[in-house]
Parts: C-alpha cells; structure tokens; sequence
C-alpha cells in the first residue's frame, strides 16, 4: 500500500466528536431574532443595521488604513535607505548587509499588503519593486567583483614592475637597452594610470596609445643583446596579459566597471521612482477609503438620531439582543470562517503548511477536512510533478522539462539580449550497440552517456536533459558561439578519454556522439534566438558528415 493510499485510507476513517452543535445554536438565535424584529418597523431596523455597519467599517478599515498606511511610509523610507546603502556598496560586506536590510523592509511591507488588502495594482508594484531591487544587488554584486578583479590586476601589475627591477638589470647598460627600460617604465606608468580614468574614450584612448607603445617596445627588444632579449620579451608578455587581455586585462575589466557603474545608477533611479510610486498609490487609496466611510457614517448617523427618537425602550431591548446576537455570529462564526478562509488560501500558495481552527464544532470539522484533502492533494501533486519532469532511466531531465526550460531562457534572453545556445546530442551507431550488447547494456550505456555530458556542464543554470531515445539536448544560457563550441569539444573529448567500448561502431572503437549546436545571432540590431529545430538540422548535418564532430548550423561551418 503506498503513502498516498494509507493518508486517504486514514482520512475516510477519521471521526469527529462534537461538543455542541452550532447549527442549532444559531437556528435558536436566529428564530428569537426573527420574533424580535417582528416589533420593530422594518425602517428602523435598517436604519440600525447601516449604522452599524458604518461603525464597523471605519473600525475594521479606516482606522487599520491609516496605521498601516503610516507604518508602510516609514518602511518605504527605510527601503529607500537601504537602496541608497546597496547602490553605494563598494564591498560584499557592505552589499549584505544592504541586502539584509533590504530584505527586513520588503517583508514588513508584504506583510503590511496582506493586512492592508491591497489592490492587485499596489501589490503588482510592490513586486516590481522587489524584482528591480534583485537586479541592481545582482549589479552590485557584479561591479564588486570587477572591483576585486581589478585591485589584483593593479597589485600583480606593481609586483610585476618589482620583479622587473630585480630579475632584468642590465649589467653594462647600452643605448638600447635605457630606451627599452624608459619605454617599459612609461607604459607601466600610464597602466597604472588606467584606474584613475573615468570615461571610457579616454580608457580607448589609451588602449590605442599602449598598444602603439607595447608595439615600440617590442621592436626595441630585438636591438637588445642575445643574452637580454628573451628575458624582455618575457617581461613584455606578462605585461600585455596584464593590460591588454581582452577579457581579464586591465582595459576591459576597467572598460567593465565604467558600464556597471552607469548600470547601477540608473537602476537605482529606477527603484527609488518606484518606490516613491508605490508610496503614492498607498496613500491615495488609504485617503479614498477614509473619506467614503467618513461620509457614509455622518450619512448614517443622522438619519438614525431622527429615527432612535421614535423607536424608545423596544428599540434599545431589540438592539441589545441584536448586538448579543451578532458579537456572536462573529466571534463564533464569522471569524472563524475569516481565519479559515485565510488559511485555505495561504495553503493553495504555499504560505502556510497547516490549516487549524479552534472549537469543537461543524467549523472545526470542515477545517480538518481541508488540512486533509490539502495534504493529500499536495503529497499527489508533488509525486507526479517530479515523475513528470523526471527521466526514470537516467535521472537527468525529460523533454517535459527541457522545453519548460527553454521557453523561460529564451525569454530572459530576448529580454536581456543574452547570447543562448542549444546542443543535440545522439550516440552514434546506438541501434547497433542495443542489438549487439542487449537493451540492458543499452541502459547502461546511456546513463554512462548522461553522466559524461553532465561532466561537462559545470554551471548551474546549464540544462542536460533526455530529449528522446539516445538523443540528449543542452541548454547553455549566457552562452555565445565560442562556448558553445567549446562545450560542444570537450564532451567529444570526454567520450574520446572514457573509451566506452562499441565494436560495432562505424566510426570508432568506442562510443561516440554527434553534436548540433544552434546558437542566437545579432542580426540587424536585434536577436535572432536559437531553435531546437536549427540545433536537429545541424545534428544531422554532422551525422551525415561522418558523425563523432558537432556542426554550428547558425554559423555553417563544422568541427574538422
């Protein structure tokens, strides 16, 4: 019997002991009210009821408002602080405890939203809120990083200048070689000039200028004597890994920062708008709601002077009985079932994990009723989403998910004009490994086959997943032409270095694989997104050119 068959069977067995009917409780009340209601003229029991109901709207809704309304522009200011905090941050330190501070105020205003029963607009807006304040940590957080990048660049590049002075010093200097070491000393001096740049013409600028200059001192190190030559030519060399690395030199890094930087201003622009936004919606709807119920109580309660005039000593017994009567439809009844409600739906979002209500009645019975089919289905629901998305025999993805996958990366590609790249991959000559080695060994075999690609995906956001048979498909997102390509060679090279055995291969004497890449081009200002479809052309393409390579369908070209 499994799990779920035992819950349902300890649910239908399950068995309630009542300790007071509340039906009948309120059937009696509701009978002696009827008779009561009966002395009063129908006017004056309305007159009665809309006063009240004003009272309780300006107890439940005015007031509350305006107390959250207060508490909700005192953690707007506090979240307009700890924004202005992240977006100045300038180390992880720092940018966590923004971050934490941050997070305490976005909790306190979703709390706030919930008790306020905002609108879907405001709530939509608070979420808004939330998303850009992820992107502009995630900003922060880049920018350190290219910070830190930057002040190691800096100190490799003062002890590079160290060991110059040490490691190369010319023992009977000559022409050349002072004009060399005048030229190595003037290009250190504008790299390290490099940081103190803050517009990135003048960064361009002097990459121009030090490349003429790396260009001069090269030609000055071919004067140099034999025994100096390669000692300088080394030294040339780090320096230009240093400087002019076009992706980890100290130019792009530089050239990096100055472009998160006005990133991270403008978000931060961005957000403190928002947030003003949001503290002007809140605002304006509190005041709307205070002034309908303000005017409809002052309505209300003139109407009702005039009329408690006529109604004397009955009208003050019905109202006490009305009063007992309905403190206790509310308190038994009705926020109970509030509390229930709530409760029901928090559980269907996944905000709270159990549903209790107090009391030893019908109210009581239908809430266990709830926590229990809530359980059931939650348990169901959740074995049969993770068998959905599950390959049983390898244990990675399905096709299922994959395609889930691929239509959120293309779009946050679109929307952020990422680069995006999916592989196929087929196993070679697999219908002759299964009749030959047995559907058993064929299993294997491609658990064997997931485990190696997934060797090769070190990245979390990268997707493997079964697509169907022997075929595999890869989701790389960030990912350009020359890494998917280089993905694309080192599972090839995993395969070449695992040596799984296949005697009846045409291709090789162990299992192979053919790859089709498809990657998102810019083309005319604009995306062209890759496809499954381009990434199944191109895998035949290579199946058809002799297999064990990968073809780029995008760029038309194939592995060699």
């Amino acid at each position: 019997m499994t799990s779920l068959q035992k819950q349902s069977g300890y649910f239908k067995g399950f068995k309630f002991n009542r300790l007071y009917s509340l039906s009948g409780i309120i059937n009696l009340s509701l009978v002696t009210l009827i008779i009561a209601v009966m002395l009063l003229a129908y006017t004056t029991y309305s007159k009665l009821s809309s006063f009240e109901q004003s009272l309780n709207s300006m107890m439940n809704k005015s007031l509350p408002s305006v107390i959250l309304s207060g508490k909700s522009y005192s953690q707007m200011n506090l979240l307009l602080s700890g924004t202005e905090q992240l977006s100045m941050a300038n180390s992880e330190a720092m940018r966590r405890i923004a971050t934490n501070t941050i997070t305490r105020q976005l909790e306190g205003l979703q709390k706030l939203s919930q008790e306020h029963q905002q609108t879907y607009h405001i709530s939509s807006q608070l979420s808004s809120v939330e998303r850009e304040l992820d992107e502009l940590n995630e900003l922060v957080e880049q920018r350190i990083a290219v910070n830190n990048r930057i002040e190691r660049l800096t100190a490799k590049l003062y002890d590079l200048q160290r060991q110059i002075n040490t490691d190369l010093t010319f023992s009977s200097p000559t022409g050349a070689s002072t004009a060399w070491s005048l030229q190595f000393s003037r290009i250190m001096l504008l790299s390290a000039e490099l940081t103190s740049l803050d517009q990135l013409s003048e960064i361009r600028q002097r990459q121009n200028n030090l490349e003429n200059l790396f260009i001069s001192l090269s030609e000055l190190a071919d004067t140099l004597p034999a025994d100096q030559l390669q000692s300088a030519q080394l030294a040339i060399e780090a320096l230009s890994e240093t400087v002019l690395h076009p992706n980890s030199g100290l130019i792009a890094l530089r050239q990096q920062q100055l472009k998160i930087l006005g990133r991270v201003q403008g978000r931060s622009n961005f957000v403190r708008n928002l947030i003003a936004d949001y503290a002007r919606l809140n605002e304006f709807e509190s005041h709307q709601l205070n002034q309908a119920v303000l005017s409809r109580a002052a309505k209300t309660s003139r109407l009702v002077e005039h009329q408690v005039k006529q109604a004397s000593v009955l009208f003050i017994i019905l109202l006490f009985a009305y009063i007992g009567f309905a403190v206790f439809i509310q308190r038994v009844v009705v926020n109970r079932l509030k509390n229930l409600n709530q409760q029901v739906q928090q559980r269907s979002t996944g905000q709270s994990h159990i549903i209790t209500v107090t009391g030893n009645d019908e109210i009581t019975e239908l809430a266990k009723s709830f926590e229990r089919f809530a359980t059931t289905i939650e348990l169901q629901k959740n074995t049969l989403e993770e068998m959905s998305l599950r390959d049983a025999l390898t244990g990675i993805a399905n096709r299922r998910a994959f395609d889930d996958y691929y239509s959120q990366a293309l779009n946050v590609a679109s929307r952020q004009r990422w680069p995006l790249s999916v592989l196929l991959i087929d196993v070679d000559y697999f219908k002759q490994y299964n009749d030959n080695y047995g559907h058993s060994q064929g299993d294997i075999c491609l658990k064997q086959v997931a485990t190696l690609i997934k060797q090769q995906m070190p990245r979390k956001t990268d997707i493997l997943a079964r697509y169907g048979g022997e075929e595999f498909a890869v989701l790389l997102p960030d990912t350009d032409e020359q890494g998917a390509i280089k993905v694309a060679e080192h599972i090839l090279d995993t395969f070449k270095t695992a040596q799984l055995p296949h005697d009846f291969s045409g291709v090789a004497d162990h299992v192979t694989v053919s790859i089709g890449i498809s990657v998102g081009q810019q083309q005319d200002g604009t995306i062209k997104l890759p496809s499954v479809e381009a990434a199944d052309r191109a895998l035949y393409k290579a199946k058809r050119t002799g297999r064990n390579r990968w073809v780029n369908d995008a760029a038309e070209n194939e592995q060699k």
